[in-house]
């Protein structure tokens, strides 16, 4: 289990723990307030404190010795704050870190969330001006969506039966989205979202930066080598260059290191050969989230 499963999980994973979704929790932690702040500046959330530490790119503040390892360990530090509870800043994204769910630990969210309110995603509409009702809002960010009206979808704020929800994150499944759950701030739960790299801001930051808005999910994915029948059909399903196809083998190849446990190839495989794995039955990735 991941350090949010420890803390926030009551023995399970800190996402299928029903008391991260309560009101009470919502209220504890300032959730409306946070969120509002948070969703009201996304835009700057991301660039304005990771770019406006200086003129010139993270990937080079990054690079410079000692100095570089210390602003990205600073920064990351911003989305794992947990106290103090009002001291936490929404705009630096403190206490807002996401982490990668498969397709099935997603349906089980849904299942504890209420209610469930498809909106645009925030990202889209930071780094394309898009708009792209993909992300379902929960609980207190759903009570906030209708003051910030540029995340209302164009046909409205749609509020969803969970057996709706359930196939809409199965229909973002298979177009190649990644499921990845929210707290809002932690330990309340607020969103489920369907990423894309690059345009996802924290799955960006994340893979180009190392940044740990983003953490890896609580799965790695492995290849039964016996069922699979070398069709490529996964080759081009992984966003985080864990699986590659080889073809002096004729077939995938998953680095477990890279790999997020998203799950995309395992629901491509028309043969049923990919499964997914708890990450902790493999001692060197039990430290690797």
């Amino acid at each position: 289990m991941c350090e949010w499963c420890y803390k926030h999980g009551a023995g399970k994973k800190w996402y299928l723990n029903s008391k991260n979704y309560l009101e009470e929790t919502a209220e504890a932690v300032g959730a409306h307030e946070y969120i509002y702040e948070l969703w009201k500046h996304f835009e700057k959330v991301y660039l304005q404190k990771i770019f406006g530490i200086s003129t010139r790119g993270p990937g080079y503040k990054f690079s410079i010795p000692v100095v570089g390892r210390a602003i990205k360990w600073y920064i990351s530090s911003w989305f794992t704050k947990e106290k103090p509870l009002k001291g936490r800043s929404p705009r630096r994204a403190e206490g807002h870190p996401g982490q990668v769910v498969p397709l099935g630990d997603a349906q089980q969210v849904l299942e504890l969330a209420d209610p469930i309110l498809k909106v645009n995603c925030a990202c889209r509409h930071m780094t394309r001006g898009i708009e792209d009702p993909c992300c379902l809002a929960f609980g207190a960010l759903a009570e906030m969506v209708p003051k910030l009206p540029r995340y209302i979808p164009e046909r409205g704020a749609e509020q969803l039966h969970v057996d709706e929800a359930k196939d809409f994150v199965e229909k973002m499944n298979r177009g190649g989205r990644v499921n990845t759950v929210w707290f809002g701030p932690v330990p309340y739960i607020a969103a489920l979202c369907s990423c894309e790299y690059p345009e996802c801001a924290a799955t960006r930051i994340r893979l180009d930066y190392g940044l740990n808005a983003l953490y890896k999910g609580e799965y790695v994915a492995k290849v039964d080598f016996s069922k699979c029948t070398g069709c490529g059909t996964c080759a081009s399903r992984c966003q985080f260059g864990a699986l590659t196809f080889t073809d002096a083998m004729n077939r995938p190849f998953i680095d477990a290191w890279k790999c997020y446990g998203c799950g995309l190839c395992v629901t491509a495989c028309p043969e049923g050969a990919i499964e997914m794995v708890d990450r902790t039955a493999f001692p060197a990735l039990k430290d690797e989230w």
